[in-house]
């Protein structure tokens, strides 16, 4: 019997994911403080995630015996990509994280919570599977690593950037649907999970309706936590101002 969608062996991954995940990014909270030692945490990780989606790339390839299955065609897959080389290259902070960070955790998240591709195999441990899931488990605790080390700092002033990288993906599909043939590249034309209208016109604006909600919240949780220094940081001055 192939592995199943929350069978055994996806939920054993899960556990094994999150434990280590937890561990390591509290002992990497605690004992990484420098600049120096953050980044190449970072890069390590970066070079991990790039080689599990070469990895992944190489096996469905193979899978589909045809060449052109190197070249990503899902959000998630480029993501991969990209954030991997971004971190491997790039600064602190720097332009395509605005963009690239938010697609990838979301699009990992899901793709971790409900695999439809866990069952092309009879094993677990097949090529494709495997490194399918791996991509996605390191992306993620990549995106979560970068904010709690504020390598990335989310702000809603750099929104024009997810409008850029999604036009980017876009462009991109649709110049491998009409060049290169690729039919259900980044969505486009073939729903997320078939039988459902969930293709890229329909994902994306709950994403942007979910982005906006984010950097709401995290605004107004910002400016609190602000506000409370501030009252803080008079009451010490009314208090010293106090004594005689």
């Amino acid at each position: 019997m192939n592995p199943q969608i929350f069978g055994y062996e996806h939920l054993t991954f899960l556990a094994i994911f999150i434990v280590i995940s937890v561990v390591t990014l509290i002992l990497i909270k605690k004992y990484a403080k420098s600049t120096k030692a953050q980044d190449i945490i970072v890069r390590c990780v970066g070079v991990l995630l790039f080689a599990c989606i070469l990895w992944n790339r190489i096996s469905i390839a193979i899978n589909n015996g045809d060449a052109l299955g190197l070249i990503p065609n899902t959000f998630c897959g480029m993501s991969s990509l990209v954030l991997s080389l971004t971190v491997i290259f790039g600064k602190r902070n720097n332009e395509v994280l605005h963009f690239v960070v938010y697609v990838a955790f979301v699009g990992d998240l899901l793709t971790l919570c409900y695999p439809d591709f866990i069952e092309q195999n009879i094993s677990f441990f097949y090529g494709a599977t495997i490194s399918g899931l791996l991509h996605h488990s390191v992306g993620l605790y990549l995106c979560i690593l970068l904010e709690l080390i504020l390598w990335f700092v989310p702000t809603y002033k750099k929104w024009k950037n997810l409008v850029i990288g999604f036009m980017a993906y876009i462009t991109f599909g649709a110049f491998l649907i009409n060049i290169l043939g690729f039919g259900g590249a980044f969505y486009i034309n073939d729903p997320i999970l078939d039988g459902t209208p969930l293709t890229v016109w329909v994902i994306a604006p709950v994403f942007a309706v979910g982005y906006a909600i984010y950097m709401i919240a995290l605004e107004l949780l910002r400016r609190r936590k602000k506000k409370a220094k501030q009252v803080s940081f008079n009451q010490i001055i009314k208090i010293i101002k106090s004594e005689p």
